[in-house]
């Protein structure tokens, strides 16, 4: 049976409850207080008013109609606007008591019944059951309510449940027993994750119970929902090359489409010339779009390092270039990586580079591997072909921090200094490459402005060895 879902409203929340919430379904918020369930509960509301032409309803035992349009503009809906069109009633039952309820839920029943709506929201919820001297009178009376009347008159319902700090159940059971759905709401301490969203329960439909970050700002409440993790995206064969000098005949001709490339490296080993090269020769000689997300770095020291290596920045930018900054310290990994897929649908793009990796490690170094899995699953998702630059402290030898995360990565890159005559050397080693042979010399490179950053000038001199010690010794 195909069943008819109601949008919540709430960008990426309908993606985790398989379209919506079913039609004629209640659906309980429950929250501490400032956790943006009105918020939410406002947004599904406006949003039946100005995309569905689905009359609704809001009523309040909390707060006045004028506090509530108010707020409501600040989040961009205009409440009024439908009010004067006779789609929408705030209807405002500021002192609720057990004498009064019966009156109330006449008028509430009036009120829904006249305006012919279609969405209704209750906020809150434990003002009509505290309202009852005996629950199981309150049950039957709200079963009447939601079930026989709203339900058989098609009426999608969210009820608003305040959760006092200190409380950890969420409910009296009165209401868990009696909604169809339960969305929770929590706080959290940290600014990239402001509001912690979990769907607990939605009859009929197939829902995930992990947390979801949200944030509220000029245009309400968004969800981020978190990349899938599932292994079921297509595999190509084609190459697509690097365009730096001397590197893609070491690799079979090129990286594998849609896979995704570590570039590791201790600092100054030239990791992010490499990554923007690879970007900028793909706009430059092959007209792929692509994008340089910086982690570290603004978005004109990007571009100056560009300049520096003898592009032409204004240029490279027009013919589809996308420089992406952000900071991996100020923004939680699901929302940078839904931000990410919408630069990517944007710009059409073919080469990401995520420059770097390492910056997530300063704050989640304990989830940096599922952090890495999800953003693989994004640019396996939609066929990119990837570098990611990873931080890495060089020690003796080739003993390498940072490759933890290379079961992950299809392709893998070590980049290092080494002493060669008394002057520092850049060398270069392919550790892993999918589906291809590669060359495994101890490969020297220049940093060059003619070559447009890396040139690969071929296997370090074979007079010398010791590299690991990190010395490079002529054989007497």
């Amino acid at each position: 049976m195909i069943i008819s879902r109601i949008s919540t409203g709430l960008p990426g929340l309908d993606s985790l409850i398989e379209g919506g919430i079913p039609k004629g379904f209640t659906v309980m918020v429950v929250g501490n207080p400032g956790t943006g369930k009105t918020t939410l509960c406002s947004q599904f509301i406006y949003d039946g008013l100005d995309t569905k032409d689905e009359n609704g309803v809001y009523i309040s035992f909390s707060e006045s109609k004028t506090q509530f349009y108010a707020n409501a503009e600040r989040l961009g809906m205009d409440f009024n606007k439908f009010e004067r069109l006779m789609k929408f009633t705030f209807l405002a039952l500021p002192s609720l008591t057990k004498d009064g309820i019966q009156d109330a839920l006449e008028e509430i029943l009036a009120t829904i019944g006249d305006t012919k709506a279609k969405r209704v929201v209750l906020d809150s919820f434990s003002a009509i059951s505290l309202a009852f001297e005996d629950q199981s009178e309150a049950r039957t009376t709200v079963q009447v309510l939601l079930g026989k009347i709203m339900r058989s008159e098609g009426i999608t319902s969210m009820l608003v449940l305040e959760v006092p700090y200190g409380k950890r159940s969420i409910g009296s059971g009165l209401e868990e027993s009696v909604v169809d759905g339960i969305i929770h709401l929590k706080n959290k301490e940290d600014n990239t994750s402001p509001i912690i969203l979990r769907v607990l329960k939605m009859r009929g439909t197939a829902i995930t119970r992990e947390p979801h970050i949200c944030t509220i700002g000029n245009n309400g409440m968004i969800l981020y929902p978190k990349q899938s993790l599932r292994l079921t995206y297509r595999a190509s064969e084609e190459r697509i090359i690097s365009g730096i000098p001397g590197f893609d005949e070491r690799i079979s001709n090129g990286f594998i489409r849609g896979t995704t490339t570590a570039v590791i490296g201790a600092a100054g080993t030239a990791k992010s010339t490499f990554a923007f090269q690879y970007i900028a020769e793909g706009v430059r000689k092959n007209g792929e779009a692509g994008i340089f997300c910086t982690l570290e770095q603004s978005a004109d020291e990007i571009r100056i390092m560009g300049k520096s290596y003898g592009y032409d920045m204004i240029q490279l930018e027009k013919d589809g270039l996308s420089i992406l900054a952000t900071s991996a310290e100020d923004q939680n990994p699901d929302a940078f990586i839904v931000n990410l897929a919408s630069e990517i649908k944007r710009t059409k793009a073919k080469r990401l580079v995520i420059d770097s990796l390492s910056a997530f490690t300063h704050k989640y170094k304990n989830e940096i591997y599922t952090i890495t899995r999800r953003i693989v699953s994004l640019i396996q998702e939609y066929q990119i072909t990837a570098i990611v630059t990873i931080l890495t402290t060089q020690r003796i030898g080739f003993e390498v921090t940072g490759l933890e995360l290379s079961s992950l990565l299809q392709n893998v890159i070590l980049l290092r200094f080494v002493e060669v005559k008394g002057r520092m050397t850049r060398i270069l080693l392919v550790l892993k490459t999918r589906e291809s042979q590669h060359d495994e010399s101890i490969l020297e490179f220049k940093i060059s402005k003619d070559k447009g950053g890396v040139e690969i000038t071929g296997p370090i001199d074979k007079e010398y060895i010791g590299l690991s010690t990190g010395m490079a010794q002529k054989v007497e």
